[in-house]
């Protein structure tokens, strides 16, 4: 059962097409600043390979749609996908400055133009699927539900390598990182100090930060920094960083080492606006401008402080399983605990309940339809649906140690179950106006 592509389709797929391949020479082709890798034949490349990947999977997801819709074959669009993703590689490796070419690019880009191109070429199977594969569509996206929540709660967790650590204070890091022009008065952990060279008490600084210990830091700022600039920071041996507090603009930043590197996702980085003076201070301003800093990472919250001798700043953020958007962005996101990011997060869960909704509905429609079943089946598909977001919600915080969810991201995906139910009386409109018809 494949879409039959009507001439309409087939105008819309050209568009798609044409779209999607600007995006990706935008995405693509443009330089970048920093070396690229010295290693070209890894599947999953660099700190941040997972989001790499996942990017590059859906980067090139219109593309396959934008060809099926066109009536393309499946070889052949199996062919332009490949190309389009070994020519911009190949450019990339010899005249791109800044870009990463791996073999791991092409193989992302590939499955996510196959990906497109299924899922719209078999539209009619996920939209008005038989209920046997019904079935099949709620238990899959069920999994994927808990492992993405499972995921986001291992993300969050503190999880500190063990190894020889090194203190780096207001240390000039390469381009990563700008510059701390302040000074460093002193800088600790609970009751360790940390010094600018190697850390004589590494084991006990790893134990402390499991513990939710205190980092702390008395600086004299500067003028505003026009990116990250640590101010107190542990690294170990291999380069890991372990602990950051940092500056950025006016604003202070926090991190320890989390599950999120492990997994080579986005870190979790807090911030705490407004700290420092947003402008350039005189010699004289600059010595009464003292700046106490603290940072706390719990396994259920991240407790941020700052005061000067005129005034007191802090912050106290939850970390849940519904802030694991964050985790997969093109671009670093500082969490503050606004109400944006509370907006974002019940999009998130809302939108993630939406196929488990709109299959279970339609499971239980193809039921009444043919008045077959018991009156027990709509309670049980129900329960179950509830079950897997009450998992994902509730288990998953707990096991990991995070926040627990609270009552409106809750109602959140309770919403986007309800939409997913509500659009499928939708579906069948749609399928007809766009020529989706079984063949």
């Amino acid at each position: 059962m494949t879409v039959a592509s009507t001439q309409h389709l087939r105008r819309l797929g050209l568009l798609i097409t044409i779209v999607s391949f600007l995006v990706i020479a935008y995405a693509t082709l443009l330089p970048e600043p920093g070396g690229p890798l010295e290693v070209h034949l890894c599947l999953i490349c660099g700190s941040l390979g997972a989001v790499d990947a996942i990017l590059n999977v859906l980067l090139f997801v219109p593309l396959g749609v934008g060809l099926a819709l066109c009536g393309v074959s499946a070889k052949r669009a199996l062919l332009i996908v490949t190309v389009v993703s070994v020519l911009i590689e190949t450019t990339q490796f010899f005249i791109i400055p800044g870009r990463d070419a791996t073999i791991g690019d092409v193989l992302t880009n590939t499955i996510g133009g196959t990906f497109g191109f299924v899922t719209s070429r078999y539209a009619c199977i996920w939209l008005r699927p038989p209920p046997r594969i019904a079935t099949v569509l709620i238990v899959a996206w069920g999994a994927i539900w808990l492992v993405i929540q499972t995921t986001a709660g291992f993300a969050f967790a503190p999880s500190i390598p063990e190894s020889q650590y090194y203190g780096q204070l207001a240390r000039p890091l390469g381009k990563n990182f700008a510059v701390f022009h302040g000074r460093v008065l002193a800088a600790s952990v609970d009751d360790i100090s940390i010094p600018n060279v190697a850390l004589a008490e590494s084991h006990g600084v790893r134990q402390r930060l499991l513990d939710g210990a205190t980092v702390a830091a008395t600086v004299i700022p500067a003028e505003p920094t026009p990116g990250i600039a640590p101010i107190v920071r542990v690294a170990d041996a291999d380069q890991r960083q372990i602990v950051l507090l940092a500056q950025n603009g006016a604003d202070l930043l926090f991190s320890i080492h989390s599950g999120a590197e492990v997994l080579r996702l986005r870190p979790p980085i807090l911030a705490l606006p407004r700290v420092f003076p947003i402008g350039v201070l005189n010699d004289r301003a600059q010595a009464a401008a003292l700046v106490e800093l603290s940072g706390r990472y719990l396994s259920r919250e991240v407790r941020l402080h700052a005061r000067t001798s005129s005034a007191t700043n802090g912050s106290l953020i939850p970390l849940t399983v519904s802030l694991g958007w964050t985790l997969v962005l093109p671009t670093q996101w500082f969490i503050e605990g606004t109400r944006a990011e509370v907006v974002i997060s019940l999009i998130w869960i809302a939108v993630l309940m939406v196929p488990l909704g709109y299959w279970t509905f339609h499971f239980l429609h193809c039921f009444s339809e043919r008045a077959v079943g018991v009156q027990i089946l709509p309670t049980v598909f129900w329960l179950g649906s509830l079950a897997i977001l009450g998992s994902g919600l509730g288990l998953a915080p707990e096991f990991f140690g995070l926040s627990p969810t609270p009552v409106r991201e809750w109602l959140g995906g309770l919403a986007g179950l309800l939409l997913g139910a509500r659009l499928v009386t939708r579906a069948k409109p749609i399928v007809d106006t766009l020529g989706l018809d079984r063949e």
